[in-house]
């Protein structure tokens, strides 16, 4: 029997009698309108979800851009110091030490140092001690001065405890003093007065202005 070529031929183009590796069908032109009808609207619907996500990643970037802000001009230069220790001499070339939490120049070059939570130790005449501190204090480097402010707490080594608005401790002329209104308490009783005057040198503490004193009885007793 003679072979037949033709069906030959369509054997080696279709594949094996399992159907595998068949050559792709070509499109008609309905299928291709079909086909289309179908993934156009797909990439419509993804280019629109396009145009709502791009604006709300520039608006996200511009956002970010905006939290991160670069130091001012001068901040650089301002002196900051953290948890520190700093000591002051005055005119008799006593050491006064003072601790802080922070201290910041007020601006670059100005000399006026705020300090946050200063607390000093002021040495006095015949190894008395005069301890002040308050949550906010200004140095000023150019008067060699200490100003304390926002309720200042000081004790006096003779036993004396104070709580007034704000005092100044003059370095220049070893001297402290405040024009607020004063609590006082200790040994002889408690006062209020309208200010005090603090001299270092003689270990002399003098109330200023109005006073008021409610004496203890047993500091006017004499000793036995």
């Amino acid at each position: 029997m003679a072979a037949d070529f033709n069906k030959l031929d369509s054997f080696f183009q279709t594949g094996d009698s399992n159907g595998k590796n068949k050559p792709r069908k070509k499109l008609n032109h309905g299928q291709r309108v079909r086909l289309a009808k179908l993934t156009l609207p797909c990439i419509a619907a993804f280019l629109l979800s396009l145009l709502v996500i791009i604006p709300q990643l520039r608006q996200q970037i511009n956002e970010i851009k905006i939290d991160i802000t670069k130091p001012k001009t001068g901040e650089l230069e301002k002196l900051h110091v953290e948890n520190t220790i700093f000591y002051i001499t005055d005119k008799n070339n006593q050491v006064h030490n003072i601790t802080a939490d922070n201290i910041d120049e007020t601006e670059p070059g100005s000399k006026l140092i705020k300090i946050i939570n200063p607390e000093a130790t002021m040495p006095s005449a015949e190894d008395k001690w005069l301890n002040i501190k308050s949550p906010i204090g200004f140095y000023n480097q150019e008067t060699n001065s200490l100003n304390l402010t926002d309720n200042v707490d000081a004790f006096y080594s003779d036993g004396i405890t104070m709580e007034t608005f704000d005092m100044t401790y003059d370095f220049k002329n070893s001297k402290a003093f405040g024009n607020n209104p004063v609590e006082a308490e200790g040994f002889f009783g408690d006062l209020q007065s309208q200010g005090f005057n603090f001299y270092p040198e003689t270990g002399i503490l003098i109330f200023t202005g109005k006073t008021n004193i409610n004496l203890n009885e047993k500091s006017m007793e004499g000793n036995n």
